[in-house]
This record gives C-alpha cells, sequence and structure tokens, in this order.
C-alpha cells in the first residue's frame, strides 16, 4: 500500500508529532518520545541548523566527530543515555534517510528560535555544549535562510511550523512574546511570496482546545495526536 514519506526537522513539537502519523505516511525522520526513533537523529530549532542537517544528510558537508554531539542528540551519550539505539547504528540511520530524503512529498521544518549556537563555524545546541558563540539571527537573515531552504528543495512542498503564539491561544495580546511573532510574520510572508511553501500555525489547534499542551511550550501525548491529524487534514492531504 502507497504511502506518502514524509521528511521532519524540528523539536520535539514536531518529529514526536510526525511519528504519530505511522499509520498514514512513511515518516523518515522523526521520534517516539525522549530522543528515541529508529529513524531520529536530533532535535533542531533555527534555519541554519536545518539547512546544516539537510547538507550532513546529503553528504554536502562533513562534520567533525567532536561536532556531532554538540549539533545532533543521538549523537550524545551523556544526553541520551539508555533512550537513544547504539552510536553504532546512527550511520546507517543516516544512510537510510539519506536514500529516502529526495522521494519525499512533503518536507516540514518547525522554526521556533532566533538564537544561534556556533562552534567552529558549525551550528550546535547549547544543552549539548558549553563550548558556542551565541548570536541573535536579525530579521534579515531568517529571510535569507528561507529562501536557502526553499531553494535547496526546487519544487518540493514545504510546510514551515512555528512556535506557541500565547497571544493568539489566549486571545490575548498582552501575551505576545515579540520574536515568536517576528518569526511568525516573516514565515507567513515568505510563505505568501513563494509557491509550494505553506506556514502551519498550532496556536490555531491550541486556541480551540487548551488541555492540548502543557500549558507552556510542549504538547500532551493527545496533543501531538490532534496536531498531526490537524497537518494531514489541512496540509499534507489537502494540498
Amino acid at each position: 500500500m502507497y504511502s506518502m514519506k514524509v521528511f521532519s526537522s524540528g523539536s520535539c513539537r514536531l518529529v514526536t508529532t510526525i511519528n504519530h502519523g505511522w499509520d498514514k505516511i512513511t515518516p523518515i525522520h522523526s521520534m517516539f518520545y525522549n530522543f528515541n526513533g529508529i529513524n531520529f537523529l536530533g532535535k533542531l530549532h533555527n534555519t541554519k541548523q536545518h539547512i546544516q542537517f539537510l547538507k550532513f544528510i546529503k553528504d554536502e558537508i562533513t562534520i567533525p566527530d567532536n561536532i556531532l554531539p554538540q549539533f545532533l542528540t543521538s549523537y550524545n551519550e551523556h544526553t541520551c543515555g539508555t533512550h537513544c539505539e547504539p552510536i553504532i547504528l546512527l550511520p546507517c540511520k543516516k544512510e537510510n534517510i539519506k536514500k529516502q530524503i529526495d522521494d519525499c512529498e512533503w518536507y516540514i521544518f518547525e522554526i521556533c528560535s532566533l538564537k544561534l549556537y556556533n562552534n567552529s563555524g558549525f551550528e550546535v545546541q547549547h544543552e549539548l555544549t558549553n563550548q558556542i558563540q551565541e548570536t541573535l539571527q536579525s530579521e534579515q537573515e531568517l529571510w535569507d535562510d528561507l529562501h536557502i531552504i526553499r531553494s535547496m528543495l526546487p519544487n518540493k512542498k514545504i510546510l514551515f511550523q512555528c512556535h506557541f503564539r500565547p497571544n493568539i491561544i489566549y486571545n490575548d495580546e498582552s501575551k505576545r512574546i515579540v520574536k515568536r511573532e517576528i518569526i511568525y510574520n516573516i514565515l507567513e510572508q515568505f510563505c505568501r511570496q513563494n509557491e509550494k511553501t505553506y506556514l502551519y500555525d498550532p496556536s490555531i489547534l491550541l486556541q480551540s482546545n487548551h488541555s492540548l499542551f502543557d500549558n507552556d511550550t510542549h504538547f500532551i501525548q493527545n496533543g501531538h495526536f490532534e496536531s498531526f491529524t490537524y497537518m494531514y487534514n489541512n496540509y499534507l492531504t489537502k494540498i
């Protein structure tokens, strides 16, 4: 039976959500829970991390052995502990994603942060290392990076997911988080101007049902299921 292949790159809000769709799609990068997944390599949050991840999967760049554990969660034994599969299996997991990535119908990226973390010219994650240079991404840099992602996947359908927006969820502008609104506004404008490029704001889903998340930054289990159902019905099978 045919099953559309979907590539996702983001935090648990996305990669765990996509994992809830195994009965409808074939997710080629997703996470069961707590860094566990047969095809999971890492949680990512900003455009530069997504770009580096795509290049890494496609073997367009080589990431040094000392940087990989600072970039992709599954390569970090200290963070994963017993949750992850043995590191010796990771090259096989990467190769499996590489073989399928060009066959995907949808590519979903969660853009939830403007904070950039760099070590020796490579993107890393702050929770995986203290050897970082931290900067704040400008609006122009975000815009330019979206164009890079778009150009790396020509003629493919891309869905960008933004962070939870409490001002929308609670219909209260006093709860506005400026950086999340900057990301949303740029994504919205970019998607309007580029074909086959769409924006999913999970805040719309949460606005109608606050019980789907922890009232902070994470979906609860049923929230992941409802978020996948929303994406599947409104984007993956509708467009």
